[in-house]
């Protein structure tokens, strides 16, 4: 066998060892083709590195090849020496490498810092192997040229592409945060609402990419980035994009294009002029598997958790056929607007018509009110009038909306909803969806109704000329329940904004009801355990250990495992939190600059005598190194902060799923158990891989 050859199967290994176990043979089957001979190769390495009966060091030996192919030290994760030295050599001008943060078919991505601009960026290195093989230089190239393109908050943006002796690379924009991918093995499965965010984000960015003429063909969990801080999906990987009505050179020269369990059926069927539905059909796959929990078929099935309105969306996308699914990634994403499981969730044509109705009659009686106070025929006439333009206004908007097919039931649940700041009593049919007064507690109920009756009977009583000690007996009821209502709030521990929002906000959903002072005094959505506050692990904990001593005797196993692994995860995210802080307080950007300012003026400053001036500029250059390495080492611990974080809210969603009544879609005990078992070996790794991260880093560079 040639070295060529040789090559060529070390690839091809190192990506089917890549792929989950059901997927390398479809994969095998594509890239070998006719070639008996690189069949028997792939077939005999892939065989020894995955028989449970072959020798230990053999199956070592094959997965440290796979993976020396791409560019990574499988035992330690960190970089391989001769490939951290290649990278120095060729980028160490611009660019500081280090860690890695991934790896894939094509190459490795690295973390790395600007030196010029002081910020973090990711570097993709292209494997040296692939790059020798069937134009994967240009394939390489062809995706920096096409992520050029595209200027989108939703996609990964290209900073600039390149080759240095040899090593082909390009540096894109840095997100802190996991892939999807990622998520799902961690968590399952994701709720309704998270599930159809993500999928609308992808297909806004999908839109945005179609309409510049670029088709993707490889929608999957894995080239979905989740951004930690601003918790946006970013498309990510366009390796084997192409242009729409361009020739399409990989799949005619027989390249595998996709990942077979979320290709289209025509992308599988090897069509070379996929269009835009093809991506469509892939990202119903996505959707499907973070609401199901796996990407296997039947793709036409969803859990029966699912709302209706979500899953008729995706099954669409889903259609074998092309002209039945949407047409647009732009009308997809329009009708997960439709399908949101939220207050604004209203169709364009309706977007003028909440509370309309219920202004309506407010001003009639407003205006009718005064009209029975004139006592002159003329102006009571006139006032008559001004009280009914507004209801005749909203009688033919209402008329109209219905002759263009809305259902009537449809226009008056918008119409007569309360107005987004409404904080008092109102028809609980009438109320907006996931209206939080269900939520309230009693004593926040009760000043609510109070006011609202105060507000009706008070007026009415000084039109109706009810004697003086009524009006003060009414007043002085309402003086007494606000006074009581605030002695509550004192007694909850909410400050005044807080007790405010919770006496008399309004009740619509906003992102205020989710502060945790407030959330603490809500009602839970339901009888069990309050969901955590997604940002705050201590909450977590709380609730991990409430629903742990609610879990049924099947899987008393996770009773006393699964808090104990909260505390020692919360431990460590305090520990992150205390160093974080830290270092932001000492390496703060100001500092940076400062420190920067000052080298370069000493630098500039005329040459004199004496060696304190030397000594000086030697101790802020080293001040200025310090702070870089402390700005690193807080993006480090950020990352850490971030994979520990993930992994708590992975263990709640675990629980969450293991607390959940039986059904047809729910795991067994043992599924469940083993699943935990998982996801805390993950926790153990992550747990202690801190220090030995920071010496192979400190080594790699002091080498």
């Amino acid at each position: 066998m040639t070295p060529e050859q040789w090559k060529l199967v070390k690839t091809v290994v190192a990506d089917a060892m890549e792929l989950p176990a059901p997927e390398r043979a479809t994969y095998v089957d594509r890239v070998c083709g006719n070639d008996a001979e690189l069949r028997a190769e792939v077939d005999s390495l892939l065989a020894v590195a995955t028989d449970e009966d072959s020798l230990p060091d053999a199956r070592v030996a094959i997965a440290n090849a796979a993976a020396a192919a791409l560019g990574m030290d499988r035992e330690g994760g960190g970089i391989e020496p001769d490939v951290y030295a290649a990278l120095e050599s060729a980028l160490d001008q611009q660019y500081e490498i280090l860690r890695p943060l991934g790896r894939g078919g094509m190459g490795t991505v690295y973390l790395a810092r600007d030196r010029a601009l002081e910020r973090f960026v990711a570097i993709k290195v292209l494997r040296p192997d692939v790059a020798a093989l069937h134009g994967g230089r240009e394939r390489f190239r062809r995706e920096a040229r096409i992520v050029a393109q595209l200027s989108h908050p939703g996609i990964l943006s290209l900073h600039t592409f390149g080759e240095v002796r040899g090593l082909w690379y390009f540096v894109t924009a840095y997100v802190r945060g996991m892939t999807l991918a990622e998520r799902l093995r961690v968590e399952g499965r994701l709720d309704d609402e998270e599930a159809r965010r993500i999928t609308a984000e992808v297909a806004d960015a999908l839109a945005y990419a179609h309409e510049h003429g670029i088709i993707h063909r490889d929608i999957k969990p894995a080239n979905i980035l989740l951004d930690e801080d601003t918790g946006r999906a970013v498309l990510a990987d366009f390796g084997i994009a192409k242009l729409e009505g361009a020739a399409d050179e990989l799949t005619s020269k027989g390249i595998v294009i996709g990942t077979p369990n979320y290709m289209s059926p025509e992308q599988a069927a090897g069509d070379a002029d996929v269009d835009a539905r093809s991506d469509i059909y892939s990202l119903g796959v996505v959707a499907h598997s973070m609401l199901s929990g796996r990407d296997a078929l039947p793709l036409d099935r969803f859990p029966a958790t699912v709302r209706r309105e979500l899953a008729e969306v995706l099954r669409r996308c889903l259609s074998p056929d092309p002209a039945l699914r949407w047409p647009t990634a732009r009308s997809l994403g329009d009708a997960l607007l439709r399908a949101a499981d939220a207050e604004d969730a209203v169709p364009q044509a309706l977007r003028d018509l909440p509370s309309f109705g219920a202004y309506a009659v407010i001003w009639a009686i407003f205006w009718l009110t005064l009209a029975a106070q004139r006592r002159g025929p003329w102006d009571g006439l006139l006032l008559l009038l001004v009280a009914i333009v507004v209801p005749i206004g909203f009688a033919l908007h209402f008329s109209n909306l219905h002759r263009q097919g809305v259902p009537k039931r449809e226009l008056a649940r918008v119409a007569f909803w309360p107005p987004e700041w409404w904080g008092m009593w109102w028809p609980a049919p009438l109320r907006r969806p996931h209206d939080i007064w269900s939520r309230l507690p009693w004593p926040a109920k009760a000043i609510r109704i109070t006011m609202s009756v105060f507000c009706i009977v008070l007026p009415t009583l000084v039109l109706t000329h009810a004697r003086d000690r009524i009006k003060l007996t009414v007043v002085g009821v309402a003086a007494a329940a606000l006074a009581a209502a605030l002695i509550w709030a004192r007694r909850c521990s909410l400050d005044w904004g807080d007790a405010v929002r919770v006496l008399f906000g309004g009740t619509s959903p906003s992102v205020g009801w989710t502060e945790p002072p407030i959330t603490h005094v809500l009602v839970p959505r339901d009888d069990r355990v309050r969901p955590p506050d997604a940002a705050s692990p201590a909450d977590h904990r709380r609730a991990i250990a409430e629903l742990a001593a609610l879990l049924p005797g099947r899987l008393a196993a996770l009773r006393a495992d699964a808090p104990l692994l909260a505390h020692r995860l919360l431990v460590a995210l305090d520990d992150c939190a205390l160093e974080s802080a830290s270092l932001a307080r000492d390496a703060s950007a100001g500092e940076l600059d400062r420190l920067t300012a000052q080298l370069g003026a000493l630098e500039a400053a005329p040459a004199r005598a004496g060696e304190e001036r030397e000594e000086l500029i030697a101790l802020v250059r080293r001040q200025l190194e310090l702070v870089r390495g402390m700005r690193i080492r807080a993006e480090v611990v950020a990352q850490r902060r971030a994979k520990l974080l993930g992994l708590m809210r992975g263990l709640w969603a675990q629980m969450r799923a293991a607390s959940a009544p039986p059904s047809e879609e729910s795991k067994s005990a043992a599924e469940t158990i083993a699943r935990f078992h998982e996801l805390r070996r993950e926790a153990e790794t992550e747990l202690h891989s801190d220090s030995s991260s920071a010496e192979r880093s400190s080594s790699l560079r002091s080498g």
